[in-house]
C-alpha cells in the first residue's frame, strides 16, 4: 500500500468543483493507497488531456454516493481512488 503525505495535496479544479490531487512519479500507482488515516482503492483512470466531461461526471457520481475521491496525477493520466 502506498502511503501519501497530506502536505502533498493540491486542488484539482474540475468543472466548478475542486478535488484533492497528489502528483506522483515513478511506477504506476498501487491498487490501494493511504492518506492520513483514510484508505483509498483505485477505481479508474482518465487521460489528463481529453478527459472532457467524463472525469467531472464520474467524480460527481461518486461524491453523490458518499465516496471521497482522491486523484493521483502521473505523467499523462489521472488515477482516481475512492475512500474505502
Amino acid at each position: 500500500m502506498l502511503e501519501l503525505d497530506e502536505l502533498e495535496i493540491e486542488p484539482l479544479p474540475l468543472d466548478g468543483m475542486e478535488v484533492a490531487r497528489i502528483r506522483v512519479h515513478g511506477p504506476p500507482p498501487f491498487s490501494q493507497t493511504k492518506l492520513g488515516e483514510q484508505e483509498y482503492r483505485y477505481e479508474r483512470s482518465f487521460p489528463v488531456k481529453g478527459h472532457g466531461a467524463s472525469l467531472p461526471n464520474f467524480i460527481r457520481e461518486q461524491v453523490a454516493e458518499g465516496k471521497t475521491p482522491l486523484v493521483l496525477e502521473r505523467e499523462n493520466r489521472f488515477y482516481v481512488y475512492l475512500s474505502v
